[in-house]
């Protein structure tokens, strides 16, 4: 198990180094890529105090993905890279802040309150 720690620094310096979307789900047409997205628009929003999620966004999320034919498969991974993006998100915020300008702040309230209405397709 000494390799754990070496590991999650790898991880960690993928995330923090690169786009986090691209470290976690690199196809945006996909279920893992389409949570990935949905986690940096939230994360960002957030950072930005331009939006907060729903405890059930990520729920109401999957039920959508799964309702347009997503497997189980497709489900557990865009859930793990939905974790995965806003855990990353949150240690990238803390360690390299990104300011927010005004313009980005109102464009994340816009997909927010998509996000708050259950409209994932606009991401």
């Amino acid at each position: 198990m000494a390799f754990l720690p070496a590991g999650r620094a790898l991880l960690l310096a993928c995330f923090v180094t690169l786009p986090l979307a691209a470290c976690v789900a690199g196809d945006a047409d996909s279920a893992a890529g389409r949570a990935s997205l949905l986690a940096t628009t939230v994360s960002r929003a957030i950072a930005c105090r331009a939006g907060w999620p729903q405890r059930t966004t990520l729920d109401r999320f999957l039920a959508a993905e799964k309702a347009h034919g997503a497997s189980d498969e497709q489900l557990a991974a865009a859930r793990s890279a939905y974790v995965s993006v806003s855990e990353a998100e949150t240690i990238n915020q803390g360690v390299r802040p990104q300011p927010c300008t005004a313009e980005e702040r109102a464009t994340l309230r816009g997909k927010m309150n998509d996000v708050r209405a259950g409209r994932f397709e606009a991401l």
